[in-house]
């Protein structure tokens, strides 16, 4: 699969004056004898490449720096290079935007970011899908909003390691709570949409919150419950269901290990004690 979203007229600049302007995105998935070859001079716009699986090598002034999950690289206007798929056996799979305009390279060089394989974290796939929309739309909020999408990106790619995990879990987080309702929301599941390892996502959310993303899920769907049974009438089964929970046997086991006593009896001594 490879998705390219460009302006209606790549090569020409739009007439709107803004600092750069956002000219394409998109997603590739590279077979592992994919390979792509820019000439000098052939692509005059900033291009940044997030690699979310497989491993790509980039070949240009002389050297080959390899792009592993998790890690950013960017190339300058006009700069001749080579990028192709380096592992033999799976798919090189990278998110990627470019920009261009009289103040590109400028523009990119002010982030000071050394030119080789930076660890970012993980790719932050909605914003890429964001940048998407705006390219698409190019009406003059549209330009001005994929300016500000765009540098989001590259904030995030030039952030530190703490600083990456910290966003692994505030985006797994806000994942959760949006979700936790869904039985079939996993902490895997969560691994996937955010389009990292598990094991990544693990030993992140472990390190930062002394919790697994399977037990961050179960508190939140057991908090639901509980204030379900405090402030409804619904049905023991009814509360489970809305709280995340497929089985009831589970769900009363889990409140008696939590509280002491089943759903029922901690329904009736909370209306009891208020």
């Amino acid at each position: 699969m490879r998705k390219i979203i460009s302006r209606p007229n790549p090569e020409v600049l739009p007439e709107f004056p803004v600092p750069i302007y956002v000219r394409s995105t998109g997603y590739n998935e590279a077979d592992p004898d994919w390979e792509e070859n820019c000439a000098k001079g052939s692509k005059n716009f900033v291009q940044l490449f997030w690699c979310i699986q497989g491993i790509g090598e980039f070949r240009f002034e002389g050297r080959s720096v390899l792009l592993h999950p998790d890690e950013v690289i960017y190339q300058l206007p006009g700069e001749a290079h080579v990028h192709r798929s380096a592992d033999t056996k799976t798919q090189w799979r990278y998110y990627w935007f470019t920009f261009d305009g009289p103040g590109a390279e400028n523009f990119m060089r002010s982030y000071h970011y050394e030119q080789t394989a930076l660890h970012a974290g993980a790719c932050p796939v909605k914003l890429f899908h964001e940048l998407e929309t705006a390219v698409r739309q190019q009406t003059n909020y549209a330009q001005r909003h994929a300016i500000a999408v765009a540098t989001e990106i590259l904030a995030l790619a030039g952030c530190d390691s703490g600083k990456c995990e910290h966003n692994t879990v505030k985006r797994f987080l806000e994942l959760a709570e949006d979700l936790f309702a869904d039985p079939d929301f996993t902490a895997e599941a969560a691994a996937n949409e955010m389009q990292i390892h598990r094991t990544t996502l693990y030993r992140t959310v472990k390190r930062e919150l002394s919790l697994s993303p399977k037990q961050v899920l179960r508190q939140l769907r057991i908090q639901k419950a509980l204030s379900l049974l405090l402030e409804t009438e619904l049905p023991i089964k009814t509360v489970a269901a809305e709280s995340g929970f497929n089985k009831v046997d589970y769900f009363c086991s889990l409140i008696a290990r939590q509280t002491g006593c089943t759903p029922a009896k901690y329904r009736k001594h909370a209306s009891v004690d208020s």
